[in-house]
């Protein structure tokens, strides 16, 4: 028992490998600098390699639909309410409603507007939004107003303006001619 402690002392004593310390070296070399480029598109997608596996080739995304702007655009279809040189009571209130088609692309929402343009606002306030509608549809247009006082022929122009207050479409008139209230007997 004696020889087998002592051989196995030994085979653990040689197996056993002394690791010599090394002092700290200090290596002192410029750094590399890397360059970052930023690319114009966006990453395409990919896999990454791992050792001893191949890549099959895989099916290309299909490229993403671009947005394209929507224009907007009216047009013009008839006087519904107050035809063009109707003859008006002095003061008397109308209620002025023009049919149009939206003919652009966009859809009106809240944010489209029609605002006075030019001539006789005839009392209403300058701006209304528009009733909302969908491209291809038609539309309403109806502004409350009050005819002037004295007699004469009076005109006013409406326009139609994009949520960005950009004018579109034909512009919308309103032609009247007012006439002296008869007294009623």
């Amino acid at each position: 028992m004696r020889h087998t402690l002592i051989f196995l002392g030994c085979l653990l004593a040689s197996c056993a490998t002394v690791t010599p310390t090394l002092p700290p070296v200090t290596v002192t070399r410029p750094l590399p600098t890397a360059t970052l480029t930023v690319a114009a598109s966006p990453p395409t997608p990919g896999r990454t390699v791992e050792p001893g596996f191949t890549l099959i080739p895989t099916t290309p995304l299909p490229p993403t639909a671009t947005s394209v702007p929507c224009t907007s655009d009216a047009k013009f279809l008839r006087d519904v309410t107050v035809p063009d040189f109707s003859s008006i009571n002095g003061g008397a209130i109308m209620d002025k409603r023009w049919a149009v088609r939206n003919s652009g692309t966009c859809d009106w929402g809240r944010e489209y507007r029609v605002v006075f343009a030019e001539g006789s606002s005839m009392g209403a306030a300058n701006e209304h939004a528009l009733y909302p509608a969908k491209a291809g549809s038609e539309a309403i247009i109806q502004i409350s107003m009050t005819a002037p006082i004295a007699p004469g022929d009076y005109s006013g122009k409406w326009q139609l303006r994009d949520p960005k207050g950009k004018a579109f479409g034909e512009v919308l008139f309103i032609k009247i001619k007012v006439v002296a209230a008869t007294a009623t007997p």
